[in-house]
């Protein structure tokens, strides 16, 4: 084991100007790699009852002072679509298109959906209770999350940036790559499916 004084002719060793460049090196290196007061989510999943709770996640986050980002990918776009566009598409695209829900007015809950018959149930148990999504998905967008729209999965469903609800400011389209750099970032990171 070293002792204080082995230490300190360690240090005398050393110029100060190396000692201090190597000290604002390594702080650099440590606030280049630090967590930011952020929040990624990853939606992934279309369900109502998954929706709801990735807006609240957002709001609360957002309420806290934090920055949020929801990345949505998949099943997950869904729930930030504006209506059906069939305009410009494939006919695999159309088809996509007519079997995904128009908006989140369509989403089912990914538990007792009894066709839409779970969704409108869910809808009157929240009403004068809770914010409907449609509510919560607006406060979010005036409250600045931000939202990044999965690049691949529109290609493969063939989805268009004129779909989103989402105004361009609040949305990037973008890959895996781009969602990554928030969500390591991020103090944490939640994948909703």
């Amino acid at each position: 084991m070293e002792t204080v004084q082995e230490k300190q002719k360690d240090l005398v060793q050393f110029d100060l100007p190396t000692r201090v460049n190597e000290l604002e090196k390594q702080v650099a290196e440590l606030k280049e790699n630090a967590q930011e007061d952020k929040v990624s989510l990853i939606l992934f999943s279309g369900d109502f009852d998954k929706a709801i709770a990735t807006m609240m996640m957002a709001l609360g986050a957002v309420g806290m002072g934090m920055e949020c980002t929801i990345y949505c990918t998949f099943w997950g776009v869904s729930v930030i679509k504006r209506k059906r566009f069939y305009k410009g598409k494939s006919l695999l695209g159309k088809m996509m298109t007519w079997m995904l829900p128009a908006n989140s007015h369509g989403l089912n809950p990914s538990q007792m959906a009894f066709g839409p018959f779970g969704r409108k149930l869910f809808r009157y148990m929240m009403k004068g209770k809770f914010e409907s999504l449609e509510g919560m998905l607006q406060q979010a967008i005036e409250a600045g999350v931000k939202f990044q729209i999965c690049s691949p999965s529109m290609s493969m469903m063939e989805f268009n940036p004129d779909e989103w609800i989402v105004p361009p400011e609040s949305a990037e389209i973008c890959g895996v790559a781009a969602m990554y750099e928030v969500a390591l970032k991020a103090k944490t990171a939640y994948f909703i499916s």
